[in-house]
Order: C-alpha cells, then structure tokens, then sequence
C-alpha cells in the first residue's frame, strides 16, 4: 500500500465512507507490517525464541529450604 493509498483511505475515513472491504484491506496491511517489523526487530522481539524463559536443572543454592525460601516451602 503506497502513501496515497494511505492518504485516500484516510480521507474516505473521515468522510464517512468506513465499510467492511476497507476494514479487511486495513486488518490485512496491519498484518503485513507486523510480520515485516517482526523480521526486522529479529531476536529484539520479545516473543523471539531466543527469549523464551530458560530454566535451570537445580534450583539456584539461594532459594534452597536450608535458606528459608518462602517459594520452595509453599505459603503457610
């Protein structure tokens, strides 16, 4: 979708002319510039698997019971 076509959907907008061809084409732009931004932010993107929650095998020696962790120990 070049600019002008931005421009005249716009303007078709605020005169009123809003109907449901013209909201597929808009919900089909916005997918298509969130797939572009999403390859371009790359590992940047937070839902990237790069950033998915990395789990350790044991438990970290500071959230053991011997240390009174209240996340091991369940609420009391």
């Amino acid at each position: 979708m070049t600019k002008n076509d931005q421009s005249l959907l716009k303007q078709m907008i605020l005169a009123g002319k809003f109907n449901y061809p013209i909201y597929e084409l808009l919900v089909e732009h916005n997918a298509i510039q969130a797939k572009e931004m999403i390859k371009k932010m790359g590992d940047k993107w937070c839902l990237h698997p790069a950033n998915s929650v990395k789990r350790l095998d044991v438990p970290l020696p500071i959230l053991s019971e011997s240390r009174g962790s209240k996340i091991l120990k369940g609420k009391k």
